[in-house]
């Protein structure tokens, strides 16, 4: 499903103009406008940038999860800044059905499960402009 539609409804990240482009069951991808995000030395904000790496997991998972039995939460992030983003940033994340079905049946047999997303973001060009790897927590709800 093709979306291009406003970033959940966290408000900071509408106010950044973070997009969903497309969002199906196993896959989101998303972009990061350069505009608003400039930061003193006119590149892309690393705060920005930590956004797009870590927000779309968030729509995968709340769109495939019934938050009333399990919590999706991010429990770390590491990022790694390659190169300066003079352009919107995009992202692409995928997760295979196996892995779906395996944090949700690990969450409600044991309370809780993990994965870890290795995420690229790259510029207009396809240039990666910064590396971040996720680590996502899933809990039972109470």
């Amino acid at each position: 499903m093709t979306t291009d539609q406003p970033a959940m409804t966290i408000d900071i990240i509408e106010k950044m103009g973070a997009r969903i482009l497309s969002l199906d069951d196993n896959r989101v991808t998303a972009t990061m406008p350069l505009a608003p995000n400039v930061n003193h030395v006119g590149t892309m904000y690393a705060g920005s940038l930590f956004t797009l790496a870590e927000f779309p997991a968030g729509a995968l998972f709340v769109r495939r999860v019934d938050t009333r039995k399990i919590l999706p939460i991010v429990a770390e992030v590491k990022i790694r800044f390659r190169r300066p983003a003079l352009t919107d940033v995009f992202m692409s994340l995928e997760i295979a059905e196996a892995e779906f079905e395996r944090l949700q049946r690990e969450t409600l047999a044991e309370g809780k499960s993990s994965l870890i997303n290795h995420q690229e973001l790259t510029d207009t060009n396809g240039e990666v402009v910064a590396i971040a790897e996720a680590r996502y927590v899933w809990l039972k709800a109470p």
